[in-house]
Formats: structure tokens, sequence, C-alpha cells
């Protein structure tokens, strides 16, 4: 089958870890025997000054492990217009679109990833072309009520005329069907690299005498990093204070108060931030940990918590959305969200019971649910029923 995946946001480079599942499901759908592609118009802001003189324009193409992958490269002319800017994206998506049909030939079905902005054009390409499309969504913009009214009521066209729609965990379907009346949204999980599988490589659950708890995220409010802080000075009252340790990857706007709250609780020698990570390093750092954390408001999936458990990892996680499709009592712990208590209480508990966590049956949970192999094949299913 020959499928087009659009997605609304996407790697800039291969070690990039935004959208990196995107373009991880593109080359398992590959793999697994399709024909793919991906058009991505990767529209930098106008403050981007340097990059006027440094940065492409235009089409770009390129062979990503056997996926064809266009980009259109452009500043938006209208950054303080979002229905002009939502326009003009689409139009170089349009572009890029005929380019590839060029090249290539037309899609049995395109596979939007986010509905903004690639739902409206793939409901362009598929009103001109009659060419299917399914809509995966992931953002958490929509269940943190970031996206207007009238943008909502804009996609429901978008949403009426998809022939599947997915979302990556249970409690977004609800949400996301409460959104848009009519619709019917499927759970898919995002899936896990094969690479966490295939080596062989046996893991284990580090259980020296420091205990290593990790946290991997980008650094905004709604990943909430400064609950978890303060969880964490929670837990070194209760534990010897050379017995754990807490390292935090990513970067991001919070990380400057996330600085000053470390040093306000007096935690410089037992908090260390990692800072921007590839994606070797995040494996690589995760590897080295006892237990894995998220501490977010809101979360459609959680792609890194699986990866944990993939490494044979507990995880601990608050209760935002994604997490209660991922984490059983067999492999971590949901607690309240929001709840510094609630969630010291979770740290503290595996971290004093690591022993009762087997890392293989860890993994072989993540491999039988979020696998590369188990989740193709329901989205093959979904492919074959609604593709041209």
């Amino acid at each position: 089958m020959h499928i087009l995946i659009i997605p609304s946001w996407y790697p800039l480079f291969k070690g990039d870890i935004g959208g990196s599942f995107f373009r991880e499901q593109a080359i398992a759908l590959k793999k697994s025997g399709h024909k793919v592609g991906v058009i991505y118009p990767q529209i930098r802001s106008v403050l981007d000054i340097k990059g006027i003189f440094t940065k492409p324009f235009g089409h770009r193409a390129e062979n990503d492990n056997g996926v064809e992958t266009f980009r259109w490269y452009s500043i938006n002319p209208f950054p303080k217009l979002p229905e002009l800017s939502r326009r003009y994206w689409v139009s170089c998506g349009l572009r890029l679109f005929d380019l590839y049909v060029k090249k290539y030939g037309k899609p049995n079905i395109i596979h939007v990833h986010s509905l903004l902005n690639a739902g409206y054009l793939a409901q362009l390409i598929y009103e001109k072309y009659d060419i299917p499309y399914v809509v995966t969504e992931h953002s958490s913009a929509f269940s943190r009520n970031l996206i207007s009214e009238d943008v909502i009521d804009s996609l429901k066209s978008v949403v009426l005329h998809a022939k599947g729609c997915i979302a990556v965990s249970r409690i977004f379907s609800e949400y996301l069907e409460g959104k848009f009346p009519s619709s019917v949204w499927q759970y898919i999980p995002n899936i896990v690299n094969d690479s966490f599988f295939e080596n062989g490589e046996e893991v284990f659950i580090n259980q020296a005498e420091k205990k290593r708890i990790i946290s991997i995220c980008s650094l905004n409010k709604n990943k909430n990093t400064a609950l978890l802080i303060k969880a964490f000075s929670q837990v070194l009252l209760q534990l010897e204070n050379d017995a754990v340790e807490l390292v935090i990857g990513g970067d991001g706007e919070e990380r400057h108060n996330l600085n000053i709250l470390v040093k306000e609780l007096k935690l410089e020698n037992n908090v260390k931030f990692l800072g921007t990570l590839s994606r070797n390093q995040v494996k690589e750092e995760i590897k080295k940990s006892s237990l894995f954390v998220v501490s977010s408001k809101y979360e459609t999936f959680g792609v890194v918590a699986i990866e944990a458990l993939a490494l044979g990892k507990p995880v601990v996680a608050t209760k935002c959305g994604g997490p209660e499709s991922i984490i059983t009592s067999d492999v971590g712990i949901l607690v309240e969200n929001d709840s510094v208590s609630d969630l010291a209480k979770g740290i503290l508990h595996v971290c004093t019971h690591l022993e009762n966590y087997d890392a293989q049956r860890l993994k072989n949970y993540c491999f039988n649910n979020f696998s590369e192999i188990k989740v193709i094949d329901k989205l093959n299913e979904i492919y074959i029923v609604h593709s041209s």
C-alpha cells in the first residue's frame, strides 16, 4: 500500500526529539512492506533573522531509511495572524503534495498526525483528488483547552470527512468524542522503536546504594517539573541524603525558574540538569537509572514512559491522561495529578521496593503492547478498510 504521512510537526533533523514518534512510525510502516512518503512544510519564525542567510528555502527531498521525505522550507509572513498563517502552511503543503505525486504517484491513503494544521491540508487533498485520510491526534492543546471554539468548529469538517479517527490514549479518545460530536476515536498507542528490542541487550534495574530517579521532558509549565522537584525534596526527608539523586533531561522556558527552585530547596547536590538530549542520549541516560517519573499536568500519551519500560525501568506517573493507558500496578504506580505529597509517596514506594519489579517482565509488557509490530498491525486494519 502507498501511504503518505502529513504531520503537523516533525523532527528538524534525524536526532531531533520533537515529533520523533511520527518519523519512527513512518519508518516502521516502510519496514512492514508499505511504500511510505512524508510531506512537511517546515515554516520558520520571521524572527529567525540568522536563518534568512543560513537556512534553506523552498523544496528539499531526502530518502530517510526508505521513507521519501519532502520538506518545504519557508518563513511565516503572518506571525500575528493565525488564520493567514494556517492558510500559508496549507498552501506550502499543497505545493509539496503536487511535487510528491509528480514523482511517486498518488497514495492510497493519507495519515494525518495532529489536526492542526495537517488536517486542513488532508481535507483539501481529499476534496480535490478523492484520496481518503485518517487522523491520529496527539496534541495536549485540546485537553488543556488551548484551542478556541472557533478553531474547533473549523476542524469539525476535517473530522467529519476523515475515514478513521485515532487517539493515543483511551481518556483522550473519550475527550475528543466530546469535542467532536458523532465522531468515534479509536485508541492506538504510539510505538517504541525496534532498536529497544532488537539487540538482545539484557535489561536491569539499577539497585545500587544510590538510587537514580530520572525524568526527561520539555521544561515547560505543563510538564510540571517543579512538582517533581518539590516531591523529591520530600523523598529526601525519608531517605539518607546520599541514597538518591534526581536527574532531569530536557530544556525549555522553565529551566531558569527550576534552577532557582533547586537552590531554594537546597538540592544542588542532589538534582542534576542534563540539558537537551539526543535520542541515543535519552536511551543511555534511562539505562543508568532506577526509575522514571512523569509529573505532567496533561499528557495525551507519553512516549518516553514506554521507552523507559522497554529498558526495564518502573514508572511513576501522574494521572494526567496518557499514562492511565500505559501504567499498570505490575510496571509502576499512578499518582494523583498535581499533588506533591502523592508523587513523593509514589517515588518513595518504588525506590524502596525496586526488588518487586522484574526488568525483563517490564520489557515484555512493553513489547506486547507498544512495539512496532503490535501497533502497525492495528494501523494496517484501518488502512485496509479505508484506502482507495
